[in-house]
């Protein structure tokens, strides 16, 4: 034991004195007590949280906070362009690392040295090095590109304190807060989906700084997972393989391909439509609205005659409830069965609904295609003439390339390039003769050499 002696003057207590029995009923209440003002603390900051008002204590990166009101959050125009700038260019195919090195190559101040300048935060040390000013973190970038902040939503309470032991864990993104509408946006919901989409996408550049215009674009025509960039043999060849047939080879075939035939596939494609688009616009929009019916055609009538039967039943079950209701009051159902019938028709009616709303949306799409054809062949006019294609260029006009696996034909063997344009789907489609590609050979021992160890 160690001799330790508690003493408590306001309560009484001594440990040197028998007569203490009440310290441990007082150490209960005293848990209780905080306990209590614990959950009640909680309980009021996710009531704060609900009510969308700002409560961390450093304003996001291209925001501050209202003088006016600290919860409340405001547009910062100092630093609000580069914000903007950075989903410009993640939408255009930037990884995080590549937009740090361009930030650092134009001296684009880092958020930390706003901070610091601002008297918000102090860096005595970090910026004594000038260059420091311009020095951007990777990882920053990432997750202001995944902020839903600068949609104009607050998500709060993503961590919770740990009650006596002082440190705070995270919570599953279930049990986060968000309120949306809270304050002014940066960006849009479509360039805040396009850039994330693209930045889950990226790759890093390879060994020798080479860097794919088509990286997150490309995908397998038959399994439908991305192609990888490989170098194949001495010569380094630039290929793309499908990465399912890489780590299982009985899952996929390779659907191997250049890059350099790729490349110029794609090009010529963007090339035609572009060149159709800028002398015929009429043309184009019919070229787009026709092929998306092709690939759509089925699909829509089966659509449209599975709506015409949800409906027809929707009414069917309708009157039957009808018919039901008047049974029960003549009394020729009993209360068991009506109840039983009721539940399964209610059911049945709460699924059509579901069903007729989906379909509703499906075929909405499809007579919505007429507005993105138009919108596609104003897109492509602006690349008339293009000789070369860059990451930007690429994912403002394409959303997928599919590659077929090679077929052999009366020409050689030859592979299918599909090409899925934003706003126009499915338009172009290119035929490559493939070369055939050889795994190099294993340099073999010469039979002279064997003979005469031997």
């Amino acid at each position: 034991m160690k001799n330790v002696r508690y003493i408590a003057v306001n309560d009484c207590v001594d440990t040197a004195n028998k007569n203490n029995d009440i310290a441990a009923l007082k150490n209960v209440m005293n848990e209780f007590y905080s306990r209590d003002n614990s959950r009640k603390i909680r309980s009021s900051i996710r009531a704060r949280a609900k009510a969308g008002l700002y409560r961390c204590s450093y304003a996001p990166f291209g925001y501050r906070k209202s003088s006016d009101n600290h919860n409340k959050l405001i547009v910062d125009e100092e630093t609000a362009w580069i914000v903007k700038r950075i989903f410009e260019l993640a939408n255009a195919g930037m990884g995080a690392h590549k937009i740090a090195s361009v930030f650092r190559e134009e001296k684009v101040s880092c958020p930390s040295w706003w901070q610091h300048t601002r008297g918000e935060k102090n860096y005595p040390e970090r910026f004594k090095n000038p260059q420091n000013q311009y020095e951007w973190s990777h990882t920053i970038i990432r997750n202001m590109i995944g902020n839903p902040v600068y949609l104009g939503h607050s998500v709060m309470c993503k961590t919770e304190a740990i009650f006596k032991v002082g440190k705070y864990k995270k919570l599953p993104e279930e049990e986060w807060i968000r309120t949306d509408n809270t304050h002014e946006p940066l960006v849009t919901q479509e360039v805040f989906d396009g850039a994330n989409a693209k930045i889950l996408s990226r790759k890093r550049d390879t060994t020798n700084n080479f860097v794919s215009v088509f990286s997150g674009l490309v995908k397998c025509g038959t399994c439908g997972k991305a192609l990888a960039l490989r170098y194949w043999g001495r010569d380094r060849h630039r290929i793309y393989v499908c990465t399912a047939y890489a780590h299982n080879t009985k899952s996929c075939t390779d659907h191997r391909i250049y890059y350099d035939d790729l490349y110029e596939a794609v090009l010529a494609d963007i090339q035609y439509h572009a060149r159709l688009a800028f002398e015929n616009k009429e043309k184009a929009v019919a070229l787009a609205v026709k092929m998306n019916a092709r690939m759509d055609g089925n699909r829509g009538k089966s659509n449209e005659t599975k709506l015409k039967q949800a409906r027809k039943r929707y009414d069917e079950v309708t009157r039957l409830f009808d018919r039901l209701y008047e049974d029960s009051l003549s009394g020729r159902i009993s209360n068991e069965n009506f109840t039983r019938l009721i539940d399964k028709y209610q059911t049945e009616q709460e699924k059509l609904l579901e069903q007729i709303a989906t379909l509703e949306d499906v075929l909405q799409e499809v007579k919505d295609s007429q507005s993105n054809a138009v919108q596609w062949a104003e897109l492509m006019v602006g690349y008339v003439g293009i000789m070369e294609l860059t990451a930007e260029n690429l994912n403002l006009l394409v959303e997928r390339i599919e590659v077929s696996d090679r077929a052999e034909t009366e020409d050689g063997m030859q592979q299918t390039v599909k090409i899925c344009y934003r706003f126009g789907g499915y338009i172009g489609e290119q035929t490559v003769k493939t070369k055939m590609i050889r795994k190099p050979r294993k340099k073999r021992d010469c039979p002279r050499k064997t003979a005469m160890a031997k």
